[in-house]
């Protein structure tokens, strides 16, 4: 077996490295010259008394294909609009100055959400696609540019939101995440995420983990934090009077004012919250702390008994533990029914609540955007919003087709006649037809040499020609 491996001199990995440097050299050339006849296609078929010609000039790529694609289009003066614009960039929905293909974008973007820095992502997308395409500025760039996208393309949404779905109960969780800031007087940013879903289902049949139905995800920096999220809310989904919304938050008064915006509202402060404070309050006094845990979950529809028991156990603490516990149950008794859980509330309103389980998906959606925002890292604030507005989009199970979005909502079209896509297969299968790939061809001189003189090579030969496995002159 050694001595065959020497023969052969390579091994599989090496053959397998050659061969794809070697395609993906042959398939760049081959993409650029079918773009180029489709740009001869866009010519004659474009109106010559809007377009006119004023050129040709050469684009560069970095693509899946590597860092050297290069093609020629034509430059058009539109006649209508006195603007200059590229036929095949508009045509192919090609965004004009980019660098990089939307190909290459789609990589560039996963990576650079699932690795904690735009660095690392670099060196993952080299390992990805086989050779050194982009650098951590690029990166960064790309990042920039298409959450800025996402951003405007979002807000020309809630312009005027027409939400077609209609639920019975609609969840809304809300928090903020402080992002850590690079340069300037301001230290932090706070970015408010509100997390809208219509309840939860097993992860998978039988299992005892739940998952999040129809989660929508949306963040801004905004002081009127519930203009921009009540209309994003709203461009999902048809609420009305009938509509329950259930709000839950921590105690901030900005999350307060969203029973403000709905017209159905149930507002609870988030329970994980209140029972962590009541465990920090009295971490020293088990029982009292035991006896308000449990008069928290078994507290009726209006909070009182709760309230009054939160009242009795002040008398434990002193000192500022004492003051600290005073604000919290003024603040929570200015608001008891929000103390209770939201489903005993809907039950005393002759609702079914079989299949809905507590409240605080926030907090672990939180997790999810300070696991690449945080940890060290700190950001420009037009970066932490691009970064920020991608994961939002990946949240929401928008990612695999974000670029198809954008490029939808803002690639100004030529309106072109539909068979471009006819004639880009055309010109594929044309390309394709005279393109040998540095394929040698040729006769298999063994298969003449007889059964017996060639030690059943030749009828082994003849087998392979027979399957069609070989290519022959």
């Amino acid at each position: 077996m050694k001595e065959l491996r020497n023969l052969i001199g390579v091994s599989f990995k090496e053959l397998e490295e050659l061969l794809w440097t070697a395609m993906r050299r042959e398939f760049s050339k081959v993409l650029a010259s079918i773009l180029e006849r489709l740009d001869d296609w866009l010519k004659e078929h474009l109106d010559p008394k809007r377009y006119e010609v004023k050129g040709r000039e050469t684009r560069g790529l970095v693509s899946l294909l590597g860092d050297d694609l290069t093609f020629k289009r034509r430059r058009y003066l539109d006649k209508q609009t006195g603007a200059y614009c590229y036929g095949l960039d508009e045509a192919l929905e090609l965004p004009d100055r980019e660098r990089v293909s939307p190909g290459m974008k789609s990589i560039i973007l996963t990576q650079a959400v699932t690795t904690n820095s735009y660095r690392k992502a670099a060196e993952s997308v080299e390992r990805v696609v086989g050779f050194r395409a982009v650098s951590h500025e690029t990166v960064r760039q790309v990042v920039k540019s298409v959450g800025a996208g996402v951003e405007a393309a979002i807000a020309a949404s809630l312009e005027a939101p027409e939400g077609k779905r209609k639920v019975r109960i609609l969840f809304a969780e809300v928090d903020s995440l402080y992002i850590p800031l690079q340069r300037g007087a301001k230290r932090h940013v706070e970015e408010k995420v509100i997390t809208l879903h219509e309840g939860w289902t097993p992860r998978y049949p039988g299992s005892s983990e739940y998952r999040l139905v129809e989660p929508k995800q949306f963040r801004t920096v905004a002081s009127d934090f519930w203009e921009a999220a009540s209309r994003f809310a709203y461009s999902h989904y048809d609420i009305d009077e009938h509509t329950i919304v259930v709000l839950n938050g921590d105690r901030a008064s900005w999350i307060r004012k969203g029973v403000d915006y709905f017209p159905n509202v149930l507002y609870q402060f988030d329970r994980w919250h209140l029972r962590r404070d009541l465990r920090r309050l009295f971490a020293k006094q088990d029982k009292v702390r035991n006896r308000l845990l449990a008069a928290l979950d078994a507290d009726d529809a209006t909070g009182a008994t709760f309230i009054a028991a939160f009242a009795e156990a002040l008398k434990v603490l002193d000192g500022e533990k004492r003051k600290e516990a005073e604000r919290l149950l003024k603040d929570l008794a200015s608001m008891p029914e929000a103390i209770v859980d939201y489903r005993k509330r809907l039950e005393a309103r002759g609702v079914c609540v079989d299949g809905l389980r507590g409240m605080g998906a926030a907090e672990g959606q939180m997790d999810r955007f300070s696991d690449r925002m945080k940890g060290g890292r700190s950001w420009s604030v037009a970066g932490a919003a691009a970064m920020m507005e991608i994961l939002c989009a990946r949240h929401n199970g928008w990612f695999g087709n974000l670029l198809a979005r954008l490029e939808a909502i803002c690639a100004k079209h030529l309106k072109a006649p539909v068979s471009l896509k006819a004639a880009a297969t055309e010109a594929a299968k044309s390309v394709m037809r005279g393109l040998s790939i540095g394929m040698k061809q040729g006769g298999t001189p063994i298969c003449h040499a007889g059964r017996t003189a060639s030690g059943g090579l030749s009828h082994l030969m003849h087998r392979i020609n027979e399957s069609g496995m070989t290519v022959r002159a």
